[in-house]
């Protein structure tokens, strides 16, 4: 219990250092895009090299990465016809910070924590496909909505998904996996030492873009996105549990992973596709509080 909570108060500690730093005018707003850079390009590409090697794929594994896309599909669809009436960039928004999950910065630190071995192989195999989604996909059709456009090329989805450089890693790793490829120990020696500092990185830069003071706007927005995701998670956690055909540790660790914060690259995406408000931040640090309290309700019931 004791280190569920102290996993817990670090995260939310990094975001209020960002905050503070912000506020002490020591780092500005606009720093923050420097860090999703780095982040995007950098660190979260080696974090999720590093903790995805070594998948080896099998029926349930296979099983597990389509939870991880329909439920990210799932979301978009709520958040898209939720936000019918509003601009296409509110519209795009939401279909990004309704869905996606923070896997790789939050959720996995404490499955490693408290479900090593076989609950980190079910998390990152449902995060496969969370990041299919969240890294690539999502962000395209979104990017679609917001451009107001009638026509769809997939030409267009293409070339955004794999202008991502975490998508690339994903297809990596899951090439790797079909053929049975070990990447080689130096490489993921390195891979490890950049990646350790993504999950910090990221938090900083919640921290940097979080805004106390936003329009009663914004503030429905905010308030709209978290609800959306709760309901959202009690549907996705009672489907699975009542009704998949997984073994129990699998649920439980799908459970937990429906309870994570909003994808730390929401933000970054939601800038991408035009979207210049305070929601996707402050949403996105909310959760995170709302991640912790639902995260350590779920160890202890289910340690």
């Amino acid at each position: 219990m004791q280190e569920v909570l102290i996993k817990s108060f670090t995260f939310v500690f990094i975001i209020i250092i960002g905050y503070i730093l912000k506020k002490a005018k020591v780092l500005k707003k606009e720093d923050a895009h420097v860090l999703a850079t780095i982040i995007m390009n950098i660190t979260l590409p080696c974090a999720l090299l590093t903790s995805a090697n070594g998948i080896e794929l099998s029926g349930l594994i296979i099983v597990l990465i389509i939870i991880g896309i329909l439920s990210n599909i799932i979301m978009i669809f709520i958040g898209y016809f939720a936000s019918l009436k509003e601009s296409n960039q509110l519209k795009a928004a939401f279909m990004i910070n309704t869905s996606g999950y923070n896997i790789g910065n939050f959720a996995l630190a404490f499955i490693q924590s408290f479900f090593p071995g076989l609950g980190v192989v079910y998390l990152c195999s449902f995060d496969i496909g969370n990041a299919l989604m969240g890294l690539g996909i999502t962000y395209a059709m979104a990017s679609h909505v917001a451009s107001g456009e009638n026509h769809f090329q997939v030409s267009d989805l293409f070339k955004k998904l794999f202008s991502s450089i975490p998508f690339d890693v994903y297809i990596l790793i899951f090439i790797f996996a079909i053929f049975k490829i070990k990447i080689p120990d130096s490489i993921l020696s390195i891979a490890s030492t950049i990646g350790a500092g993504n999950s910090f990185l990221a938090m900083l830069m919640i921290g940097l873009l979080l805004e106390l003071k936003i329009s009663p706007t914004e503030t429905k927005n905010v308030i709209k996105v978290l609800v959306l995701r709760i309901i959202g998670t009690i549907i996705l956690s009672l489907l699975t549990y009542f009704i998949l055909p997984i073994p129990i540790l699998a649920k439980k660790i799908m459970i937990m992973a429906y309870c994570a914060p909003l994808s730390t690259v929401s933000a970054v995406f939601s800038k991408k596709i035009g979207y210049d408000g305070d929601m996707p931040a402050v949403a996105n640090s909310l959760s995170i509080i709302l991640g912790v309290i639902c995260m350590t309700i779920l160890l202890i019931l289910f340690i």
